[in-house]
Order: C-alpha cells, then sequence, then structure tokens
C-alpha cells in the first residue's frame, strides 16, 4: 500500500472521530487545541481518547519507547497522519484495522 493512501486515510480517520469533513481539517490543527474534545468523562471515550488509543495501539515499543522519551511528540492532524505512515510500514495489521484499510 503506497503512503499517499494511508496518509489519507489516517487523515479521514481524525475527520470521522472529530465529526467534519476531511477536505476542512486542516493539517496543522493541534489535537486538544483546534480540535477539543465534545466531552470530558471517566467514563467514556472522547475524541481525544479514541486518537490516543490509535496512537498507542499501532505503537511498537521501539515507537513506545521513543515516545516515553519524549523523542516523538504527536501533536497535530498532520503528526498523527505521518505516525499511521510510519507504524504501517512495521505494524501493517493493527494501522490496517484502525484506518479501516483494504
Amino acid at each position: 500500500m503506497d503512503n499517499e493512501k494511508i496518509y489519507y486515510k489516517a487523515l479521514t480517520r481524525v475527520a470521522e472521530v472529530f465529526g467534519v469533513s476531511s477536505e476542512s481539517l486542516n493539517e496543522e490543527s493541534r489535537f486538544g487545541f483546534d480540535l477539543k474534545p465534545s466531552f470530558v468523562s471517566d467514563f467514556k471515550y472522547n475524541e481525544l481518547d479514541q486518537i490516543n488509543h490509535d496512537i498507542h495501539d499501532s505503537a511498537t515499543k521501539t515507537i513506545a519507547k521513543e515516545m516515553e522519551k519524549g523523542n516523538l511528540v504527536i501533536e497535530t492532524v498532520k503528526d498523527y497522519c505521518e505516525y499511521m505512515v510510519r507504524c504501517y510500514q512495521v505494524n501493517p495489521k493493527e494501522v490496517s484495522y484502525i484506518l479501516k484499510l483494504s
């Protein structure tokens, strides 16, 4: 699968989670600032929780260590999309499941 398709599907995933069109989504939009959760609850996942789960579910041990050390930070839609492209290279099954790749 080519990187462009994975990137686009990741962009589409963010748009779906936040309930906006992918065309209106700005790649520089920051999670928690420009893209805010619709609610905060200890009992139900919100949009940021869903994106966070995507990030952690697709990570390998090496990538998880980079995040723990602060060497990899995902703040924007672009960061998320590039991250999913990277993760697909090492964990295609999980990324395909998350992004519903065919």
